[in-house]
């Protein structure tokens, strides 16, 4: 795949890292703004407001649990949430049957450079309805590309062997289709006060995980929940209002 990657997809993946340092550099820690070479992403933050409805959904519309994670693909701490708690609570309670929570995805940039290439190869994947094995594979190969000078043949690389279509991949990377949505993504988690990542909201509610492990914490916030709803303690709709 990395082979096959041409010179135009390469240019426009560099175009994208470069871009999207000068993007981070506003929109996520302050700076003094995007290069003057890319008016296109000057344009986008300018227009961006905050939108749920971009979030990467997971698990059923009708959970009775909602659970919104901001996260950078770049980032170390949200590959190792990933890799284990994260990973443990969307086999347990996502993707089973009948499962009682549904996972929202946002992207939010916190100073990585090449975190929005990552993000957009991500999206560009869910085009195909393979969101969730790009973004995850991202995370777990993460420091084969997160600190590249080019990223591109790394990135294509995994999304590769997540089994994109190559063709229809990187016609959507040149053309940087979800950097709106990546902008709007990232807005969403201003409005509600994150300023790091991994952070995660259960029903709205920001979640405290420091001094304490990821799973258990996550699953005996679940299962109070769970269990307030059988008890009838619980309103008829435990999902926070703006939740996509």
């Amino acid at each position: 795949m990395a082979q096959k990657t041409n010179w135009l997809f390469r240019g426009a993946l560099a175009a994208i890292v470069i871009v999207g340092g000068g993007w981070l550099l506003l929109g996520g820690r302050g700076g003094s703004g995007p290069p003057a070479t890319h008016p296109d992403l000057l344009a986008v933050l300018a227009e961006a407001e905050a939108d749920p409805s971009v979030g990467v959904t997971l698990g059923p519309e009708s959970a009775p649990i909602t659970i919104e994670e901001f996260y950078d693909p770049s980032c170390p701490h949200c590959a190792t949430f990933a890799g284990f708690a994260g990973k443990l609570i969307r086999q347990n309670y996502v993707e089973t049957a009948n499962a009682p929570v549904r996972w929202v995805s946002y992207d939010y940039m916190t100073g990585f450079p090449n975190s929005v290439a990552a993000s957009l190869a991500a999206r560009c994947a869910g085009d195909q309805g393979l969101y969730w094995p790009v973004h995850d594979l991202l995370l777990a190969r993460q420091t084969r590309w997160y600190q590249l000078p080019d990223p591109g043949d790394a990135i294509a690389e995994i999304a590769g062997q997540a089994g994109v279509d190559a063709g229809a991949w990187e016609a959507c990377m040149r053309d940087r289709r979800h950097l709106d949505a990546i902008a709007a993504s990232h807005k969403v988690g201003e409005t509600r006060g994150v300023n790091s990542t991994p952070t995660l909201f259960i029903d709205g509610e920001r979640v405290d995980l420091q001094g304490v492990d990821p799973y258990t914490h996550l699953e005996g916030l679940i299962q109070a929940r769970l269990a307030a709803m059988s008890s009838g303690s619980a309103g008829s709709d435990p999902s926070p209002q703006g939740t996509p």
